[in-house]
């Protein structure tokens, strides 16, 4: 499994995601971690759009952690 560190939101954002979608093979599952929780939000909202599937998020040591996997 893959782990992407977001520290900024934009464009960083939007870099780490396209960057994931090009490296990650079907079914892959990633981590991305960000201390923003909004950010967990926006890629909640995108997910389906960029074929990921989130499958939890979760709040640790003030980090947020974004758990997806790339549909097939």
């Amino acid at each position: 499994m893959r782990t992407y560190n977001i520290r900024g939101p934009c464009p960083e954002l939007a870099i780490t995601l396209a960057r994931a979608m090009e490296e990650l093979a079907p079914g892959e599952q990633a981590l991305f971690v960000t201390r923003w929780r909004y950010v967990a939000e926006d890629i909640r909202s995108a997910a389906p759009s960029m074929g990921f599937e989130v499958l939890s998020v979760t709040e640790r040591g003030g980090n947020v952690e974004i758990l997806v996997r790339k549909r097939a």
